[in-house]
């Protein structure tokens, strides 16, 4: 099941990263780069099985602490 994301994310770096690396839009490339690995890794992790936290109670702890009940 691991090798769908290995897959998926080649072809992202195909349609998506190549592009901006070409045209030299380094601050897009740079961030879509980011986001990419961070979320490669997440959908690795969730391959392998491995248990992720939600993050709906931080979330939702900051949205309280801003504006209150």
């Amino acid at each position: 099941m691991f090798l769908l994301p290995i897959l998926g994310y080649i072809l992202l770096f195909f349609i998506d990263f190549k592009p901006l690396y070409k045209q030299k839009r380094w601050s897009d490339f740079w961030v879509n780069t980011f986001i990419g690995v961070v979320t490669f890794t997440m959908a690795m992790l969730l391959s392998f099985g491995v248990k992720i936290p939600s993050p709906e109670k931080p979330i939702r702890e900051l949205i309280t602490m801003l504006f209150g009940k």
